[in-house]
């Protein structure tokens, strides 16, 4: 009987691994790596950190504090302008486009807005990132918001779900 259940508690990892492969959410890696860009007129993107990565890349180093204390890291993504430009949800009007924010929400349902005129080049020109990659590596908590300057950690959103062009 001892060796029948010593047995079971052997393979009870293995078999809850293979039972969770084909959950979505069970793995770390496909909730790191998958959100939703819902553009003008219900046009939907599926944003991955390998769709991203096709993208012209940008880099930013910067340091902000959060409530865990001064953060700091080297992020790879891309900028939203040229998201936006890349999926053709900016209209060629600037005037039309600076009506518009885009609205990020992440896992746990933090929002934060981010206006157009902000992330515009011939505006605000804050270089914004939707980033895959932190210090060399992907980020392991989902793509993240990185807002060089700010120095509050509020808007360096992580684990997001989903951007909304309102």
């Amino acid at each position: 009987m001892h060796r029948q259940t010593h047995r079971i508690r052997a393979l009870l990892p293995g078999l809850l691994a293979l039972t969770l492969a084909g959950v979505p959410w069970a793995g770390s890696a496909w909730a790191a790596e998958q959100a939703v860009l819902n553009g003008p007129d219900g046009k939907v993107v599926n944003l991955t950190a390998t769709m991203l990565a096709a993208l012209p890349p940008t880099e930013a180093t910067t340091a902000y504090r959060s409530s865990k204390g001064i953060e700091a890291g080297v992020y790879k993504g891309v900028l939203l302008w040229d998201l936006l430009q890349a999926e053709g949800i900016l209209d060629q009007d600037h005037k039309t486009a600076l009506r518009h924010v885009l609205l990020v929400t992440a896992g746990d349902g933090h929002q934060v807005a981010f206006s157009i005129g902000e992330i515009a080049p011939d505006f605000g020109n804050r270089p914004i990132l939707l980033a895959y990659e932190m210090n060399g590596a992907p980020i392991p908590d989902g793509l993240r918001m990185v807002v060089p300057g700010d120095l509050r950690g509020a808007r360096h959103i992580k684990d997001i779900t989903t951007l909304d062009w309102r």
